[in-house]
């Protein structure tokens, strides 16, 4: 297999959408496989408030088979070609190609996701699949609105079916479950793909994935010690058989007034972390250079060119990245792979892969953890 498939199953309005688009995989939207709606084998809806119209709900308004053979495109060559589907005008109006690049991951979501749960297992293509859910009121106040906003169907006709759904819900539910997916809420669900993606990371250090931070905060003290173990192997060699020890010293040392060399330096509360002159001071006595803050909120591109071109040198840097409000992670970048860059994140004591692309366009997540937004650089002067 070329790459195979994460499937994102669950009541429709429980956040499959939104998970897809946070975890910066390739997705293969299930929904735009629904028939379109003239179409004559439609099932319709036989009793209730809302009998007599297209019951999109059932298995049987959409085309399973293409879907699956998008599936099976992707995961043997990585593209594939798919419709797009628009609701307001209840058909496919284009069609578009879905490449996963260097992917070997990739999303399938959608309300009738469970039904291919099997098929993909039973050919070795499913990664994971996991029926993401909320309370019933959430979910069916989520959906309203958003198919409100998006003038999906007249309002009265919304309100209808969101309180059916709503009182499906747990049944939709039950029948994901029976069908092999995974209870979890969105959040859960993301930190379990995190996790997969973890253990599918490409590239590793000489010492393997024994390299990870010891505690919350001291992921830029980790980063410290790498760096100081990639220039002296026999710092290394005595380091790495207490590595947990050496990086909560390190960090003990980062927030005192004098630092380890005995230099006067800004006292910073270890609870935030690591300061970024601390790093910087770290960084000059381990590679002789002085470095600087640099930006990397308002020009991305500027400082991808700044970390690649002091990597594709050989020298290494430091990447923070966060939240939209807060930087909130420390990253050493170590080297260059073509036009990507190696990244060591301490959270996963690996190497990662970024993209120009990825990094531009603020999705670092979740090769660099949940933290998709790269805020500043710590590079050679």
């Amino acid at each position: 297999m070329r790459a195979q498939v994460i499937v994102l199953a669950g009541p429709s309005g429980a956040g499959k959408s939104r998970l897809a688009e946070r975890l910066g995989l390739p997705v293969l939207r299930l929904d735009d496989f629904y028939k379109d709606g003239g179409d004559r084998t439609l099932p319709l809806i036989q009793h209730g408030p809302n009998a007599g119209i297209v019951d999109w709900d059932h298995p049987d308004s959409w085309l399973r088979d293409d879907a699956l053979k998008a599936l099976t495109d992707l995961c043997e060559t990585g593209a594939a070609d798919v419709p797009v589907y628009d609701i307001a005008h209840n058909g496919r109006t284009r069609w578009q190609r879905l490449d996963l690049g260097r992917h070997r991951l990739f999303v399938a979501e959608g309300i009738f996701a469970q039904d291919i749960v099997g098929a993909c297992r039973d050919a070795g293509q499913l990664a994971a699949a996991y029926c993401v859910t909320q309370q019933p009121v959430v979910t069916f106040w989520r959906r309203l609105t958003r198919d409100l906003r998006e003038r999906r169907k007249p309002p009265l006709v919304l309100l209808r079916r969101g309180l059916a759904l709503m009182r499906q819900q747990p049944l939709v539910v039950t029948d994901a479950l029976a069908k092999g997916c995974i209870l979890a809420s969105p959040h859960e669900a993301y930190a379990a793909v995190h996790r997969l993606l973890a253990a599918l990371s490409p590239v590793s250090l000489p010492w393997g994935p024994a390299l990870r931070q010891p505690d919350e905060v001291s992921c830029g003290a980790t980063a410290a010690v790498v760096a100081r173990m990639l220039r002296d192997p026999e710092y290394a060699a005595e380091a790495l058989p207490r590595f947990g020890e050496e990086v909560l010293r390190t960090h003990r040392g980062f927030a005192r007034p004098v630092s380890a060399g005995g230099r006067l330096q800004r006292p910073w509360p270890r609870r935030l972390g690591t300061a970024y002159w601390s790093l910087c001071a770290w960084l000059r006595d381990v590679e002789g250079v002085g470095y600087v803050l640099r930006d990397a909120w308002f020009r991305p591109a500027r400082a991808f060119a700044r970390l690649h071109r002091a990597a594709a040198s050989g020298r290494l840097a430091v990447l923070y990245v966060g939240t939209t409000l807060l930087a909130r992670h420390v990253t050493l970048v170590v080297g260059v792979r073509g036009d990507d860059l190696e990244v060591f994140n301490p959270a996963t004591g690996r190497l990662h892969l970024v993209t120009r692309a990825d990094f531009t366009a603020r999705r670092l997540a979740p090769s660099l953890g949940v933290w998709p937004r790269p805020w500043t650089v710590v590079v050679p002067r």
